[in-house]
């Protein structure tokens, strides 16, 4: 059922996307707990603003609810991408090339599947990756399971503040 409503809903918010001058990033529809959520990504030169999210919102709801897309009750979120955002095409691919960015594989490739570096490509089909060693590794594009931008954190991995970060102790037996 999920595919099928992602494709519904893609036929009915891409017209209103592209009217309003927006890119249709991404639809996600997943179940949490009992109740669907259906989850659209939108952008555009600049950034979306949360009231412009507000306006797609109202038409889009009330395509779904003329389509009757969702049976009963769910939620419907408006957002953009985010700082992090995925990239489902190839042509996201070629317009964020050159930015950090991970990529996860269907099957391993030399025995792993998560890849995160410098975005390259597209060409011919295939999306690269040059990771920190220097070393490129490309993939067909049906052959990748997800890709996204990564932000890198001025603070390390974990987020750690200027004297160290973490956990300090307060004291007292643990």
């Amino acid at each position: 059922m999920g595919l099928e409503v992602r494709d519904e809903v893609r036929q009915l918010a891409s017209p209103l996307a592209d009217e309003a001058g927006y890119e249709l990033v991404d639809i996600e529809f997943a179940t949490l707990g009992r109740q669907p959520v259906i989850r659209v990504l939108l952008d555009k030169p600049g950034g979306i603003t949360v009231g412009e999210c507000a306006v797609f919102s109202r038409r889009l709801g009330d395509c779904l609810e003329m389509n009757q897309t969702v049976p009963g009750s769910y939620r419907l979120e408006i957002s953009s991408p985010g700082m992090e955002r995925p990239l489902r095409t190839l042509d996201a691919v070629e317009r964020f090339a050159g930015q950090k960015a991970a990529l996860t594989t269907h099957e391993a490739h030399e025995g792993r599947r998560h890849y995160e570096g410098t975005l390259i490509g597209p060409a011919a089909g295939r999306v690269g990756v040059r990771l920190e060693d220097g070393a490129e590794r490309w993939f067909g594009w049906d052959e990748v399971r997800t890709a996204r931008l990564v932000v890198e954190n001025p603070f390390g991995a974990r987020g750690a503040s200027a004297n160290g970060g973490g956990r300090k102790s307060r004291g007292g037996k643990r």
